[in-house]
């Protein structure tokens, strides 16, 4: 919503105009605070009339910014409601201004006196930094779906999550609206109020930019060029002058303006271009085109591109049975542009040549985004994130960056040394550029598993799709053709993708008609590929001794399981997961559960991501083996006293943990992910990482054009990619994704350091180098200017390749292989 410019009509009316309608105003805070009470000594909740919406005051909530650490949930409530009967209401109208530094999410949840707070009706929403926000609540939707009894409504609660600045809300009121009521009008001197805020607050913002954008050197560019360039700074800073700039505001406290940072990139970018055009065109007529390169880390929007100077040479490095990747941004200036592609040559070296299976490039594609998700944003539009490997070509448009996925995948008997090719763009059919690329490949080679052991789900289900998708259409989805369906006929294309990615076709739950797929995970231990596998999950027990606590139907599924695997020799890849996310609560029933099946099948690891913080220590959960935190629980000292007990913690990510924590959303940064499997993995050590769901896919049609798909980027309420890091190609064929090379490239970052490691032991126990030592033991400390804390940690790649290749030299070094 364009804080600037928000409809007045679209905000309350104070108390004595909405009595000419048929609404029901709950509070008059000029009279009183309504009950309203902080759940936190640290925060308040008063009245104020600072930003009143209505009458001469209204409520403010206030707080502490959030400094990292365990999560905090900000909240007040009232339980003293004047009116509890709401039967007649369909819509709550709640006037919201945030006056902090910082996006937050709104929260209200809303419930009768007998059902608990949390499993009543909610509602979500994210307010930019100083910008205000009429909630209208749909109410008898959200109590049907909830079972929330309208006519005894006797609490409502509100609350934010981990404030990243100082937190303020006012609150204008409370109104209850009946079906056909008009929401009416605030007095102008609220918006004015609030826009004045605003002002005040970006004035050093924008005297920044006009700054910035008087400094901008345009003289290496062309004339065309330079004016096109000052065309878009222009109509930018008009933009910000006018107050249209929803995205200036958030900037304020992040410093990331999209449309901004773009420009910024584009100038120096077209500049370095225009030094090596010649060197890189093949024929005239492309003086349009602009080139320029990403690393695999860096997401390049289409329309807000930020991207490198095109270098002399773009340079891959990898060991060998390793995969690692390039982008080559190609960007039409003025005109749009048909059939661009890219083909690769052969690539060559003293070594000799690396096979053509070894080299590919793809069009990046990307899906959009419909609002700002509650991980937060600062853009929302088309991002890229699906490799669109079933296309050669596709039309780019004028002013929009088409990436390019340069990915070289190196064969596990290749001589090390450097391979010398070209990438040859291809415009119409016809060469229009051919840029140098080299491949290093390194004197050691990766094992063909993950060395951090996983537990990830792949199996296609149902389960969200009415939620997330507006066209939801049943039967459509009962489709063969439909994706949920479709991939099926490609088991074997899938296996062989995932296991790309040290994935399996696997299931923590047990989904639809999911069971091991046995035959598929004997292949992948034949090929030395399988990592851990799941046998079935369960759940708490019951009271009643009868049925072996309930537990009896769980052991009869699971049995023939475990004689199978136990038959294939692959057992030892086994678990068991359960009780998932349990509270302590549910401990007693869980431990329970467990003990009766460590008795059934004592040689399988029972895992869970039950919320113990003593992991299995505190004799509450004793039989079970494998613990799983968030990662913002994971505990470093109370880890290594599990480990002792015989334990491991793993950790995992779902739609939490939120920025600054580290992530892998459609928006979070590539670098996010690499080095959650990485180096963050690298310094904390979890015994393994976890992932409920890979294929949450919420289209009835799989992906069959692009670069810009129609696939549904929201794959869960309020989120967008979270459990989907896979897409549907045509027929349901497998594609990967941006998010999944860079978890791939994560657990290679991670398996350098492993090797290290055996290194280093193996030049320790032989008594070799103590000079070689002392170096690879500093070099596996990970250092604190790439991570420093799990909240703390570079956005630059350059850094994250320094410290890899820091590793690779010291085990090409190694004294003893």
């Amino acid at each position: 919503m364009n804080p600037f410019r928000q409809t007045v009509a679209a905000l309350l009316f104070g108390a004595a105009v909405s009595a000419a309608f048929a609404a029901e105003s709950l509070f008059d805070f000029s009279v009183s605070d309504g009950g309203w009470k902080s759940t936190a000594k640290r925060d308040v909740v008063k009245r104020s009339a600072e930003y009143p919406a209505e009458g001469k005051q209204g409520l403010l909530f206030c707080g502490p910014e959030w400094k990292g650490g365990p999560s905090v949930w900000p909240a007040f409530e009232t339980r003293s409601l004047p009116v509890k009967e709401w039967s007649r209401y369909d819509r709550l109208a709640v006037p919201v201004y945030n006056d902090s530094a910082a996006e937050m999410v709104f929260n209200i949840f809303i419930s009768d006196s007998k059902k608990p707070l949390r499993q009543g009706a909610h509602f979500a929403h994210m307010l930019s930094p100083y910008s205000s926000k009429q909630l209208v609540l749909p109410l008898k939707q959200a109590f049907a779906g909830k079972g929330v009894d309208p006519a005894d409504i006797s609490v409502i609660h509100c609350y934010t999550e981990n404030p990243e600045s100082a937190m303020r809300f006012f609150l204008g009121g409370f109104t209850l609206l009946e079906p056909g009521d008009s929401v009416p009008e605030l007095p102008g001197s609220y918006r004015q109020k609030i826009l004045r805020r605003q002002a005040a607050v970006l004035a050093p913002r924008l005297k920044q930019l006009e700054a910035e954008a008087a400094a901008f050197d345009f003289r290496s560019l062309s004339p065309d060029a330079a004016r096109r360039v000052r065309e878009r700074v222009d109509a930018q800073l008009a933009r910000f002058r006018s107050g249209e700039a929803n995205d200036l505001l958030l900037s304020v406290k992040n410093g990331t303006l999209p449309d901004w940072s773009s420009i910024r990139s584009l100038v120096p970018a077209m500049s370095g271009f225009e030094a090596l055009r010649e060197t890189v065109s093949t024929a005239p007529g492309y003086e349009d085109v602009l080139l320029g390169c990403a690393t695999p880390m860096e997401k390049v929007l289409p329309r807000v591109p930020v991207f490198r100077p095109l270098p002399e040479t773009i340079a891959i490095e990898a060991a060998r049975n390793e995969k690692e990747a390039a982008q080559l941004i190609v960007m039409p200036l003025g005109k749009e542009r048909k059939k661009i592609g890219v083909r690769l040559t052969a690539f060559t070296g003293p070594a000799g040549t690396l096979p053509g299976s070894a080299l590919s490039a793809v069009p990046v594609g990307f899906v959009e985004t419909a609002f700002v998700p509650r991980s937060g944003s600062e853009y929302v539009g088309f991002w890229p994130d699906p490799l669109l490997a079933f296309l050669d070509t596709v039309d780019v448009g004028a002013d929009e960056a088409q990436p390019f996925w340069i990915k070289a995948d190196i064969p596990a008997g290749q001589p090390a040394g450097v391979y010398s090719g070209k990438a040859e763009i291809t415009i119409g059919g016809k060469t229009a550029f051919s840029v140098p690329v080299s491949v290093r490949v390194r004197d050691f080679a990766l094992p063909n598993r993950p060395m951090l052991p996983l537990a990830v789900t792949f199996w296609p289900n149902d389960g969200l799709m009415p939620k997330c998708n507006p066209e939801f259409d049943p039967e459509a989805r009962k489709s063969p053709a439909s994706p949920v369906h479709a991939w099926k006929k490609h088991k074997k294309a899938w296996r062989d993708m995932l296991a790309g990615y040290g994935l399996m076709i696997d299931s923590l739950y047990e989904y639809g008609d999911w069971a091991p797929e046995f035959e598929l995970l004997a292949e992948l231990d034949r090929e030395g590929k399988l990592g851990m596998f799941s046998l079935g999950y369960y759940h708490p027990a019951s009271e009643n001794p009868a049925d072996n606590y309930g537990m009896q139907s769980t052991i009869d599924r699971i049995r023939p399981r475990y004689e199978k695997a136990k038959r294939l020799g692959i057992l030892k890849h086994a678990y068991l997961y359960g009780c998932d996310e349990s509270t302590a609560d549910k401990f007693p029933a869980a431990e329970r559960a467990a003990a009766i099946l460590k008795k059934e099948f004592p040689d399988v690891p029972l895992f869970t991501t039950a919320y113990d913080d003593s992991f299995g220590t505190d004799g509450r959960l004793g039989s079970i083996d494998w613990f799983c935190p968030l990662t913002p629980q994971f505990n470093e000292k109370q880890a290594a006293a599990a480990r002792k007990a015989g334990k491991q913690v793993w950790w995992y990510i779902c739609l939490a943990p939120r920025r600054p924590y580290a992530n892998n959303f459609i928006e979070s940064s590539g670098i996010e992910t690499r080095l959650l499997t990485g180096a963050m993995s690298a310094k904390y050590r979890p015994d393994g990482f976890l992932y409920y769901q890979t294929s949450l896919w919420n289209n009835t049609a799989p992906v069959t054009a692009g670069p810009y798909t129609d696939w549904i980027a929201q794959s869960f309420p309020g989120y967008n990619g979270d459990g989907n890091w896979t897409y549907p190609g045509p027929d349901g064929t497998p594609l990967g994704s941006i998010r999944l090379e860079n978890f791939r490239d994560g657990l290679e970052d991670y398996a350098y350091v492993k090797l290290l490691e055996q290194r280093l032991a193996a030049a320790k126990q032989a008594g070799r180098n103590p000079q070689w030592q002392r170096e690879a033991e500093a070099a596996l400390a990970v250092p604190a200017a790439l991570v420093g804390s799990l909240t703390e940690y570079t956005r630059d790649p350059q850094k994250v390749y320094a410290w890899r290749s820091r590793l690779a030299d010291l085990i090409e070094a190694a004294p003893v292989k």
